[in-house]
């Protein structure tokens, strides 16, 4: 009875031990060129470079400026027209604050300043103009003040302010810039000149 069991356990050694160099033997691969002949295997090829914002005078950059004429016409001040440099300096603040998406963070650039930010991009250029000057109902027009003390996130007047300052002459906007993880949407409005001036009049720009 023993030796019977040695044998079946010999034979399964064996049987084993024959599976495992057949294995081996298969995954065992042989190149016909010597090893120094072999081509690298190339890694993953980075991303280029992301090409360099060009102002144009596209169709998104076309809303905004009707959106903020067709604004401004409502309330008698003269239209604006569009500048390229002022474009390029809006869409250079906005990607600069794409990290944090901080829309109360405003640039050290000369010129006027209008941010909008939204978690996700559910608006068009004219809903962004629009939402700046709605904040009309917190300025008291006779008296040139913003009702609104102290002005605060959802309470002001300073964008209204921008949007129909009487000598303001040009605008030039970022677009629509995605903020990192999912952060929202960001858009930047330049003006020139910079309007806002306390002690004026918006809409005639006499002194009060």
């Amino acid at each position: 009875m023993s030796s019977n069991r040695s044998r079946i356990i010999g034979l399964l050694i064996i049987i084993t031990t024959a599976s495992t160099l057949i294995a081996s033997a298969e995954s065992k691969v042989e190149h016909t060129l010597p090893r120094s002949q072999l081509k690298k295997r190339q890694g993953t090829k980075p991303f280029p470079p992301p090409k360099p914002f060009v102002s144009t005078f596209d169709l998104e950059q076309q809303q905004y400026l009707v959106a903020h004429n067709t604004l401004r016409a409502k309330v008698g001040v003269p239209l604006l027209t569009w500048n390229p440099t002022l474009t390029t300096q809006a869409h250079a603040w906005a990607e600069q604050r794409k990290g944090d998406c901080n829309y109360r963070q405003h640039s050290s650039n000369p010129y006027g300043e209008n941010i909008f930010w939204m978690n996700y991009k559910e608006f068009v250029p004219k809903d962004v103009v629009q939402s700046w000057f709605d904040e009309y109902k917190w300025y008291d027009h006779k008296r040139n003040v913003c009702t609104c003390y102290p002005e605060r996130a959802g309470c002001e007047c300073g964008h209204y302010l921008a949007v129909v300052w009487k000598s303001t002459r040009q605008v030039g906007c970022s677009g629509a810039v995605y903020c990192d993880n999912q952060k929202g949407v960001y858009v930047v409005c330049n003006y020139d000149p910079a309007g806002v001036i306390k002690g004026v009049n918006p809409l005639t720009g006499a002194k009060v």
